[in-house]
């Protein structure tokens, strides 16, 4: 017996020796302030305007440290990256999303944000067709409606004190959103105008304030939480929507053929997947309400959150504003006609300024993968089982846009030459294969809403009083209120 348990001590002493003099991989620089057992959780606690701070010093931190640093959240190891092709290679090698995104998924089930690899992969695949140019050109008409809407809307404030202009546009892009992706009428869009737009943010809280704090991760301890009795709140809006749409698609199609696909007819996604569901037996209902949901929550937020601040941008810029206005009147004309498919390309300025305005305040500031297999970057390895965390605000903000990466200037975006070689480095729309199927969309959508109200409204704003916080999106929290002035036409 004494001879086993002086091998086993031996065997111990040797272990532990071992585990500190072999050879191990270089590691990357540790974020500052990591402590015992917790890591760096300590310092990310707090409220959404806190956790956007927090973000952005980890950023930059990564930026001027080679690109890559590591987060420990307790035991759990996460990796920071801003290098656009190390952030692609991780994207397209690692498709799944770590543990944290299907504290979503009692809500959203399998939607593209979602959904695991398997899921996503064929989904995908199924529903690009449904947002082509062919098919985006036929929303164009409902663009303009809800724009010139909204503008009519905000004509009882012209010449008033400042104001928040934010929750215009969110009322706005839930509207075209739901136009679009259901084909709501005014009456069914009272179904969801009260209620979707408060119950979505409530949840964004949720899930941002869920994620910092490791003991609501247990299922057990966040059931018992007030956050689990909010996510409860938020029900199942859309499959009375499904089953009625079903019921008159079915009704039409047993007086007349099917309509072609590649038609120039308006033709909402909830009709094109309804047909996929019946043609090709590709979607069950469950899934058709998990897409939807997802699908309009991201958009219209994104899109309301995105125009808000560019509409800040330019009314913190006279000479800027002025160049747009004037481009606006080179297309558009004197005439108060909608913005047209040829119209689009044109307004090269105002696209220009729209990139601009989302390279700098992305959406989304990161997009996290779950690593399930040992991945070498440099000379790094990153182990499987660790998170990687893609920071698309961090991209957009590379040294690779040159000494003026952190300034607003859209005349970059007219020069090839003053524009990073690496496509990757704009990542607003995030990056690699699980890139934003909606991108073209949301891109025709802002540009022309703001094509009606710049043509239409001097703004005035001033983009240094912007506070802006993060939950899973970045938005602004104050300081974003604009001032109108009616526009003279000439």
């Amino acid at each position: 017996m004494f001879v086993v348990v002086v091998l086993i001590v031996t065997w111990c002493a040797v272990m532990f020796v071992w585990s500190w003099v072999r050879p191990r991989s270089p590691s990357p620089p540790t974020y500052p302030g990591s402590l015992p057992l917790i890591g760096n959780v300590h310092q990310m606690i707090g409220d959404a305007v806190h956790w956007l701070t927090f973000e952005k010093k980890l950023f930059h931190f990564c930026l001027k440290n080679g690109g890559i640093v590591k987060l420990l959240f307790g035991p759990h190891q996460a990796f920071v990256m801003t290098e656009p092709d190390e952030c692609l290679t991780i994207a397209n090698t690692c498709m799944d999303k770590p543990y944290f995104y299907s504290f979503a998924k009692d809500c959203y089930g399998r939607g593209l944000v979602t959904a695991n690899e398997s899921t996503w992969k064929p989904h995908r695949k199924l529903l690009n067709p449904a947002f082509n140019l062919q098919v985006l050109n036929t929303f164009i008409a409902e663009f303009n409606v809800q724009a010139k809407d909204l503008v009519s809307l905000l004509e009882p404030k012209v010449g008033k004190e400042p104001f928040d202009v934010q929750p215009y546009l969110v009322n706005m892009s839930l509207k075209t959103v739901c136009r679009t992706s259901l084909g709501f009428r005014e009456k069914d869009q009272r179904m969801i105008d009260t209620d979707y737009a408060h119950a979505t943010e409530a949840l964004f809280l949720v899930f941002g304030e869920r994620i910092p704090k490791l003991w609501l991760h247990l299922p057990q301890l966040y059931n018992l939480s007030s956050l689990k009795k909010k996510e409860d709140n938020f029900g199942d809006v859309f499959f009375q929507v499904i089953k009625n749409r079903r019921s008159e698609l079915k009704l039409k199609n047993n007086n007349e053929k099917s309509i072609d696909t590649k038609s120039d007819k308006f033709k909402p996604l909830l009709d094109q997947m309804l047909e996929l569901a019946e043609n090709q037996d590709a979607f069950s209902d469950e899934e058709i309400r998990e897409h939807l949901d997802t699908i309009v929550a991201a958009a219209y937020d994104t899109t309301a959150t995105s125009v808000t601040y560019t509409l800040v941008l330019i009314g913190s810029d006279a000479q800027l504003q002025e160049r747009i206005w004037k481009e606006l009147k080179s297309v558009l004309g004197d005439e108060d006609r909608d913005v047209t498919k040829n119209d689009l390309p044109k307004l090269v300025y105002l696209e220009a300024v729209l990139k601009e305005s989302l390279r700098l305040y992305p959406p989304v500031p990161f997009v996290a993968r779950d690593v399930t297999s040992d991945i070498q970057i440099r000379n790094y390895k990153i182990p499987a089982g660790s998170s990687c965390f893609l920071a698309l605000y961090g991209i957009n903000r590379h040294p690779m846009w040159g000494a003026d990466a952190e300034e607003f200037r859209p005349e970059r975006w007219l020069d090839p030459d003053s524009l990073p070689i690496n496509p990757n480095a704009f990542a607003s729309f995030s990056i690699g294969k699980r890139v934003c199927l909606g991108r073209s969309y949301g891109m025709m959508a802002m540009k022309t809403t703001l094509a009606h109200i710049l043509r239409r409204y001097r703004v005035f704003g001033d983009i240094n009083k912007v506070v802006s916080r993060s939950d899973i999106l970045m938005k602004p929290v104050t300081g974003q209120h604009i001032k109108l002035e009616l526009r003279t036409r000439v």
